[in-house]
């Protein structure tokens, strides 16, 4: 009976003690962290490359942040809850590199391409698509592709979006 007493206090000293050295990492965690959002070809399952992401963080600005997407279709910004760390600056024709942005709940994106979830509305190259930030940052999002048969799986803090260039007559109608 002692026995067992002493083992169930040792785990209690080793589960305070885990909590104690882990609270800084979920501490930082919190403070800044990395999202990206992934452009797919819908039709081929390539990345879109060399483009521009628009987005919107919260309700603050009224104007999107064009953020340039690399050689991996990404386009990446960075989330904080410290105001000295806000960096939006938008190069023309480059867009806004880099940018560190304040946290919110709500996550609006633009990807200029026709979206390829079924049952999009004409124009979808115009379209705003809203998500939760804390679902991206927590298992990441994808969404539907009924352009084609790529698919992907989303990792924590990553939003792929599935689209396709417009077509000829798209691009009439624009």
């Amino acid at each position: 009976m002692n026995r067992f007493h002493c083992s169930c206090r040792h785990c209690n000293c080793l589960a305070l003690l885990f909590i104690l050295l882990s609270t800084p990492f979920w501490c930082a965690g919190v403070h800044a962290q990395t999202l990206r959002i992934k452009l797919i070809n819908g039709r081929n399952g390539h990345p879109i490359s060399d483009s521009f992401v628009n987005v919107w963080v919260g309700n603050a600005r009224k104007d999107a942040m064009p953020i340039p997407t690399d050689q991996e279709g990404i386009a990446r910004l960075r989330l904080t809850e410290d105001d000295s760390e806000i960096d939006v600056r938008n190069r023309p024709g480059v867009g806004v590199t880099n940018p560190v942005v304040k946290y919110s709940d709500s996550l609006r994106v633009n990807a200029g391409y026709v979206s390829c979830q079924p049952n999009r509305p004409d124009y979808s190259w115009l379209l705003i698509q809203s998500f939760s930030t804390s679902d991206v940052l927590r298992s990441g999002v994808v969404t539907v592709n009924a352009c084609g048969k790529a698919n992907a799986s989303p990792q924590p803090g990553e939003l792929i979006l599935f689209v396709r260039p417009l077509t000829f007559w798209e691009k009439l109608k624009q």
